[in-house]
């Protein structure tokens, strides 16, 4: 059951945001690549897989709720006509603690010294770059990418394009005079061409040393060493805190369903609904690598159309009966949504570059999304109130 949570955790919200909403992009990380991925954070993610599980393909998520049956959604039912509550609070949990050890700081500390060192492009650096190829003034196909990665003395690229980039600093960009060699496909084959190349970043083969003066230029307003290997160990605490938390709501929302007895079995309008988003997500994926959604099931799991389409309705009948158990919960705990609360989390979506909150407004299935924001709750109120021993 306990590996059955995280996936759940996801497709509860059954958001249906529509595609160009859920690729509407993110923030990048932190300055100097330093970031902490505490709670809240940890929840943000959940919450933009839930975006991208919801996703239904239909022109919005409030137009397809709309062909939707009531019974479909929680709001549509009683919980307590579908199951019967076990404990669920005070539930007995042996997980070991949030640690962070020595050898992890290590190594976090050698990543972040080999990213950005002070100096320019040395053969071995691994270079993110920006590039645009022309010949005779023109772009040619296939000459143009942006965050490129590439390893210095690889031969990854026609031969002058590496050796032209040792030298160049962060941000710098260079001109490269070069010729496709004879036997490069017929286009291109001994064409001379320029390459207009931008050093991104630059990571390091091996690490640089750590020194005070290290510590300053990451201009973060520490001065030491030991204030950095403090500041370190204080995000990886932060980070292992949340992953801790997260473990213990898996299991405790494991332990808590375990304990459920159904009385009846979910409208089978909510099992279609979520049978709906696990083919949508699933197809999205294959479509990405070029597939059909049956040629991917075939290719990766060995399941033939009967086979996949009656695990979909299996697991969506699992979430179908972890969410009445979450509406089950919150109606026992007084737990509910606010239009207000609603808003203000649609508005936060909006503010990481997902469109404007009116523009989620309009494409998002509210009960869906609302749906996802009750599981949230529940799911603080069974970690807040598990007995967690370490062990």
């Amino acid at each position: 059951m306990k590996n059955n949570v995280k996936l759940i955790k996801t497709v509860m919200a059954g958001i249906g945001l529509t595609a160009a909403v859920v690729l509407a992009g993110c923030g990048d990380g932190g300055q100097n690549g330093e970031t902490a991925e505490g709670t809240g954070a940890a929840k943000d993610e959940w919450r933009q897989e839930a975006s991208a599980e919801g996703s239904d393909g239909q022109e919005g998520g409030a137009a397809a709720a709309e062909e939707m049956p009531e019974e479909a959604y929680l709001n549509g039912i009683r919980a307590e006509d579908y199951v019967k509550l076990g404990e669920y609070k005070g539930i007995e949990l042996t997980l070991a603690g949030p640690e962070v050890t020595d050898e992890q700081m290590d190594s976090y500390i050698d990543h972040m010294l080999c990213i950005n060192p002070d100096r320019a492009v040395i053969e071995g650096d691994t270079v993110n770059i920006d590039y645009a190829g022309t010949m005779d003034g023109v772009a040619f196909d296939g000459g143009t990418a942006s965050g490129q990665d590439l390893q210095i003395g690889s031969g990854g690229f026609i031969a002058g394009f590496e050796d032209g980039l040792i030298g160049v600093g962060i941000g710098e960009t260079v001109e490269l005079n070069l010729t496709f060699p004879e036997d490069y496909y017929e286009e291109l084959a001994g064409k001379d061409v320029v390459f207009t190349v931008t050093v991104n970043s630059i990571t390091a083969a091996e690490p640089q040393e750590l020194t005070d003066e290290y510590v300053q230029r990451l201009d973060i307003g520490l001065d030491t060493v030991d204030e950095y290997r403090q500041y370190v160990y204080d995000l990886l605490y932060e980070d292992a805190v949340a992953s801790h938390e997260l473990e213990v709501e898996d299991a405790a929302m494991a332990a808590a369903f375990e304990q459920c007895e159904f009385t009846e079995e979910p409208p089978q309008a909510m099992v279609e609904r979520h049978v709906e988003m696990l083919m949508s997500n699933l197809a999205s994926q294959s479509a990405a690598y070029g597939l059909t959604l049956a040629q991917m099931m075939q290719m990766m799991y060995g399941m033939d159309e009967d086979a996949y389409q009656e695990e979909f309705r299996n697991q969506a009948v699992e979430y179908a009966k972890q969410q009445i158990m979450i509406k089950a919960i919150a109606d026992a705990e007084g737990l509910q949504v606010t239009e207000e609360e609603f808003r203000k989390d649609l508005e936060t979506l909006a503010e990481s570059g997902y469109g404007t909150a009116d523009e989620l407004m309009e494409a998002v299935d509210a009960e869906s999304y609302k749906e996802y924001m009750l599981g949230m709750k529940v799911l603080e109120l069974l970690r807040e109130n598990a007995v967690v021993k370490e062990g």
